[in-house]
């Protein structure tokens, strides 16, 4: 026992050098121990009052760096749980009331009656996934980190069975956080994919956008003027377009080629059909995700073998 209270003798008086030493209540400085009443710490002149007060026989060890552990392994599943149940409108509450009670109770009658498709949300399949790929960022951080801190504890408590304790906490830490963390992972495997396709999809869809306003504030008004169809892009100064967009999301211009000559009277051209085009995110054209748009039609998406498609684009030899 004496040996064990030479490496760590508490938070009281400890061995050193064969004197036995204190630890000053008022500064924490340690100060050799003294019988005498009156005597005063060197350090902070603390005035000593009476005899130290002597050691237990047994010290219990220390459950905190296991506590510590399951704290964050329980505030991992606290984050998650309440931005899922408390977000979007406490939409993911709702439907857990709605499907427990069902719509017995005025309470979810009137959330029924606001919402009558709040039962067929898909909570787990959209909002759930949804929300741990937005929260990975703190989360799987969170998960590392219980997991060191939990096997610590455990080599504490293998090592020191006398000074620290809580190994089964520290082991039931260690396979939350890694739950947590191998599904956050997987999470993240299966949602990248899709969000860089929906990434790339909304920037098609800008484009498309930009297609159909230059169709429709520029092209049209030029057509209902001229009664044709420009021969080239800068024409359309003369319905005052110039300030629609001339390039897709990637700032690459389009490309613009009229076609359908219907009569030539001298100078003057009539042109009754346009194919505009875009070359996409890969910046060349005659590729698979070019976006064509042909009389204010975008053909993009469409079957090669379409005969909708190749009915148009028969309008426009490839050169």
């Amino acid at each position: 026992m004496i040996e064990q209270q030479e490496k760590t003798y508490g938070e009281g008086t400890k061995l050193s050098q064969g004197m036995r030493m204190m630890i000053c209540p008022c500064c924490g400085e340690e100060r050799e121990e003294s019988v005498e009443r009156g005597a005063t710490c060197g350090h902070c002149g603390a005035r000593q009052v009476g005899e130290p007060l002597t050691q237990p026989d047994q010290l219990l060890p220390k459950l905190g760096p296991a506590l510590i552990a399951f704290g964050v392994a329980i505030a991992v599943l606290g984050i998650f749980l309440a931005a899922w149940v408390l977000g979007n409108d406490l939409r993911v509450g709702r439907v857990f009331l709605v499907t427990l009670l069902g719509d017995g109770w005025k309470t979810t009658r009137l959330m029924l009656a606001a919402d009558p498709r709040l039962p067929y949300y898909r909570i787990i399949q959209y909002d759930a996934t949804r929300l741990a790929f937005v929260l990975s960022a703190v989360l799987i951080p969170l998960s590392v980190l219980g997991i060191w801190l939990a096997r610590r504890a455990e080599r504490l408590a293998e090592a020191t069975p006398h000074l620290f304790s809580g190994r089964r906490l520290a082991k039931a830490s260690l396979a939350l956080c890694g739950v947590w963390l191998a599904s956050l992972t997987t999470v993240i495997a299966f949602s990248v994919p899709e969000r860089v396709e929906g990434f790339r999809e909304r920037r098609r869809a800008e484009t498309r956008a930009v297609m159909y306003q230059l169709h429709q504030q520029a092209l049209q008004k030029y057509y209902q003027e001229y009664g044709s169809y420009p021969q080239e892009l800068p024409d359309l100064s003369r319905v005052n377009a110039e300030s629609t967009p001339r390039a897709d999301y990637w700032e690459q211009p389009f490309t613009y080629q009229p076609v359908g000559v219907i009569a030539s009277n001298g100078a003057s051209i009539i042109f009754s059909n346009y194919k505009l085009v875009s070359a996409g995110a890969d910046g060349r054209f005659a590729t698979e995700d070019d976006l064509v748009m042909i009389d204010g039609i975008i053909l993009e998406g469409s079957s090669k073998s379409d005969p909708n498609r190749l009915a148009m684009e028969d309008l426009f030899p490839s050169n």
